[in-house]
């Protein structure tokens, strides 16, 4: 059986920027996004966002590769559902404004 290119690069790499009034943030990733570790940038995302309400988030994959059978679960639409599933109704993920920039772009 062939072992998948990610099988060595499990981890990612994140590197978090704001700009000095936290109107924007930018979190860059590098590495191979996976089943195993897609759900870990959804805790970034939703960290970074609660820095400041309203703020806009990109979330750059752009250097980044992923596993063909997730490209889905990359689009900002589906981070969104799952940040919005994943928080209590009082708190929700409606404050945010994500870019998602896709891998390899």
């Amino acid at each position: 059986m062939a072992v998948h290119p990610s099988a060595t690069r499990q981890k990612l790499k994140v590197l978090v920027r704001a700009d000095p009034d936290v109107n924007s943030i930018r979190i860059i990733v590098h590495g191979c996004v996976s089943p195993v570790n897609v759900h870990g940038l959804d805790l970034v995302v939703r960290r970074a966002a609660s820095l400041a309400p309203a703020t806009d988030v990109t979330l750059d994959l752009g250097e980044a590769e992923a596993w063909d059978s997730i490209q889905e679960d990359l689009e900002a639409a589906s981070f969104m559902s799952r940040l919005a599933s994943g928080q209590p109704a009082a708190t929700g993920a409606t404050g945010i404004r994500l870019r998602v920039i896709a891998p390899g772009t």
